[in-house]
């Protein structure tokens, strides 16, 4: 067995190297990236704008923001555009000096990160085992207070798939502003989600909400580093827009990305084939129930399960997956989770049938 050593779920290259396996090889259960592959107007179109990249992107990317805008029927002069999620998530929390965050977690550790460069502090309200990861609102409103100033939530929430939805959203603002907070919404998996999940439709009523939502997940276009966010602050706006670099969009991906989000086929068909394959995926893991294998209702295109005592760790279900061929996340290393957890992404069907059977037979075998 090879040391536990940690991964975020995108180092194809870094495990593909320690296990002496081709990275082509991998199928890439860990990155959350939809199976779909990408748009069809995106390949036909770029084609004819290859040659954007002989020329500055505009440096308001106002046709960009046009195109997010209709896609989240939100007003173009709310958006803001960085290279990527992460960009974004720096930027506006570095818009306070010292902020202190609340974060909940289970949570991607760039925030915290971004906080504590920011010379800030963190807590955290931990989402429960014994709730299924669900939130409690009531709970998470207590904790919101004027010693606060970011309240940090990624909805759905990774990597419990759990979700909030925008009545309770909108609960939480209202103390947010009754307390001088501002809320950051990091809805990167939100494509995925049902209908009522989203925030975006309540910026236009909370100056206090900022929206961060990002083109690599549903669009399967991690490459590109394209994200955007969403407030009716415009004081923050213009604050965040002083912490980004300028041109952080490509010219080919601001090109792509107006591709992409015409592309309401696409976009249809992608949301269709989730919604049918979680629904498929939950079904099969019900049948697991008896192994003592445990999951967690998810609302995005990823689930957490958790494996029984007496059977493999999270890494060595890690270790079986990945010499068959298959990189899940081992999950040891999120704040509040442990050494029996791990997630998937659902991708084609007949690779999750492939997962779920090495996943029954890993537990079976510990028993046998």
């Amino acid at each position: 067995m090879i040391g536990e050593a940690s991964f975020h779920g995108s180092d194809v290259e870094k495990v593909a190297g320690l296990y002496g396996i081709d990275p082509e090889r991998l199928i890439l259960f860990s990155a959350n990236v939809s199976p779909m592959g990408v748009s069809g107007k995106y390949t036909e179109g770029i084609k004819d704008r290859l040659d954007c990249v002989e020329r500055y992107p505009d440096r308001d990317y106002t046709a960009l923001r046009e195109a997010i805008a209709g896609y989240c029927s939100v007003s173009p002069e709310a958006i803001t555009v960085g290279g990527g999620s992460s960009e974004l998530i720096g930027a506006v929390i570095r818009h306070k000096p010292k902020p202190a965050a609340l974060i909940v977690a289970p949570a991607y550790a760039e925030y915290e990160r971004n906080v504590l460069l920011s010379g800030g502090r963190t807590v955290h309200h931990y989402l429960k085992e014994e709730n299924g990861f669900e939130f409690d609102t009531d709970a998470l409103i207590e904790r919101i207070d004027e010693s606060i100033d970011i309240l940090i939530i990624c909805n759905p929430v990774n990597p419990v798939s759990t979700a909030l939805t925008r009545e309770e959203t909108e609960r939480i603002l209202k103390k947010c502003r009754e307390k001088n907070v501002i809320l950051v919404m990091d809805e990167t998996y939100i494509d995925f989600a049902d209908e009522g999940f989203d925030a975006s439709p309540l910026t236009g009523d909370y100056g206090e909400l900022f929206v961060i939502r990002s083109m690599s997940k549903f669009f399967c276009a991690p490459g590109l580093r394209i994200g955007y966010g969403i407030t009716s602050d415009r004081e923050l706006l213009k604050e965040i827009e002083g912490n980004k670099d300028p041109w952080s969009v490509s010219s080919l991906s601001n090109e792509a990305a107006i591709l992409m989000l015409s592309d309401r086929d696409y976009i249809g068909r992608a949301k269709r084939y989730m919604k049918d394959e979680r629904e498929r995926v939950c079904g099969k893991l019900d049948g697991l129930k008896e192994k003592g294998i445990r999951y967690y209702r998810p609302r995005a295109n990823f689930v957490l399960l958790k494996l029984p005592e007496g059977g493999p760790t999270s890494h060595g279900l890690f270790e079986k997956a990945v010499r068959n061929g298959m990189l899940i996340r081992d999950c040891a290393d999120f704040d509040g989770l442990g050494d029996r957890f791990i997630r998937f992404c659902f991708m084609k069907k007949e690779d999750d049938d492939r997962l779920l059977s090495l996943i029954g037979e890993a537990i079976g075998e510990a028993y046998n």
